[in-house]
C-alpha cells in the first residue's frame, strides 16, 4: 500500500483536531478518517456536504502541514473532486471542515452508536 503526501491548511488542521496547535501524529490519524467519513456521507448528501463556493477564494492548504494519505483514499477523493468540479486539494480541506462540524454536532457519536448496534444485531 503506497501513500501520498497531501497538504492540509492551517485552519482545516485546527478544526479537524479541535486544537490551536495540531499535532502531526493526530492529524495523520484524523485526516484519513475525515476523508472516509466525507466520502461515506455522499449517499445522504446532507446540507453542507458538497463543496461550498465560498471556499473558492480561500488559500486552502497554503502554509499547512503535510500529512500522508493512502493512495487509494486519495484517488477516491480525487474522483469525487472531479465529479464536483473542484481541485482535490480544496475538497480535502472541505472534508476536514465537514468532519469537524459533524463531530461538533454529535453526528460522529451517533454514527458509532449505530454501527455498534448493527454489530450487536448480527451485522445487519
Amino acid at each position: 500500500m503506497s501513500n501520498v503526501q497531501v497538504n492540509i491548511g492551517v485552519m482545516a488542521a485546527k478544526v479537524l483536531t479541535a486544537a490551536v496547535d495540531p499535532e502531526p501524529s493526530r492529524l495523520s490519524i484524523l485526516l484519513p478518517r475525515a476523508v472516509r467519513f466525507y466520502l461515506d456521507e455522499r449517499e445522504g448528501a446532507r446540507p453542507g456536504w458538497g463543496y461550498p463556493s465560498f471556499l473558492d477564494d480561500t488559500d486552502g492548504a497554503a502554509g499547512g502541514p503535510e500529512v500522508e494519505l493512502e493512495d487509494e483514499l486519495w484517488q477516491r477523493l480525487q474522483a469525487e473532486a472531479e465529479r464536483q468540479g473542484v481541485p482535490a486539494e480544496d475538497l480535502l480541506q472541505h472534508a476536514a471542515f465537514y468532519y469537524g462540524a459533524a463531530r461538533d454536532e454529535g453526528r460522529l457519536t451517533q454514527r458509532i452508536a449505530e454501527e455498534l448496534s448493527r454489530e450487536e444485531e448480527g451485522g445487519r
